[in-house]
């Protein structure tokens, strides 16, 4: 094979440049120099494999590499590229020439992107879940509280059976006491007469309130039942917003997750 240089390194190199792209899935760029124009250069950018012998520019990277004898990092953001410029010594310890890579790094700025993008939807979803979650908390406890107030409202309904109790006692005592007042009337004969007569009213009266406490007692059972119905209806939807609640807030945490991971992708693109 054809010597381009009496540099070993070099010479070496120049044999390898046809397999560099193999590796790297041509995403990367080879070339060698000598101290005055580009022996080799390979592109990846489908112009294919060329000795043109185009003078190095007094300016670039390799013609600051070989007079620095330091090697030059290079970034170029228009062709997303990053080239690495090393000088090549010979045995007297001068410079002979250069070795040129140059890494696309048009991948990484899709990753970089992409991570970013990731990681603002993310965000954004987190912030909602975190937003309902929090309303959902607001609901679960307007609920515990309107439990705890139809609760109270069962117990006052419940208590009025003690009540009813007690006027269904009076109603009874005041028919029996009208019963014994026409009684005693009766005995009386006509001096009773007016006597009587109260007492006819005083049972009236009995059966009035009785009638009376009977329909006030179907229409107060009727709304305990409405009540534990409501009551039961309220546990059930306590229970659902609760399941809600937690499963958006571990949903908010696995956003959190993800979102720290977009994150570290994100720094992990700015070093490939």
């Amino acid at each position: 094979m054809k010597k381009v240089s009496d540099n070993e390194i070099i010479n070496a190199f120049d044999m390898l440049i046809p397999y560099l792209n193999i590796f790297f899935d041509n995403e990367a760029s080879f070339a060698v120099t000598d101290r005055e124009k580009f022996l080799h250069n390979v592109r990846n950018d489908g112009t294919g494999d060329s000795y043109n012998n185009t003078p190095l520019s007094p300016t670039g990277a390799a013609s600051r590499a070989i007079k620095q004898g330091q090697p030059v990092i290079d970034y170029f953001p228009s062709m997303a590229l990053k080239s690495y410029s090393v000088p090549i010594k010979g045995e007297n310890g001068e410079v002979d020439g250069c070795i040129i890579v140059g890494k696309s790094l048009k991948r990484r700025e899709e990753l970089q992107a992409l991570s970013k993008s990731l990681s603002a939807a993310l965000q954004q979803i987190s912030e909602v879940a975190n937003d309902f979650s929090a309303k959902l908390q607001s609901v679960v406890a307007m609920n515990a509280e309107t439990a705890q107030k139809i609760e109270q409202a069962h117990s006052s309904v419940s208590d009025t059976d003690k009540i009813f109790k007690l006027i269904n006692k009076v109603t009874s005592q005041t028919d029996l006491l009208g019963i014994n007042a026409s009684i005693e009337a009766t005995r009386a004969g006509a001096e009773g007469r007016g006597f009587k007569v109260i007492a006819q009213e005083i049972r009236k009266l009995s059966e009035t309130s009785r009638e009376s406490v009977d329909k006030i007692y179907a229409m107060l059972s009727d709304i305990n039942k409405s009540v534990d119905e409501i009551c039961s209806t309220t546990e059930k939807t306590q229970e659902i917003t609760e399941s809600f609640s937690k499963a958006f807030a571990d949903i908010a945490s696995s956003v959190e997750k993800l979102s720290e991971n977009a994150k570290t992708l994100e720094v992990m693109a700015d070093k490939v």
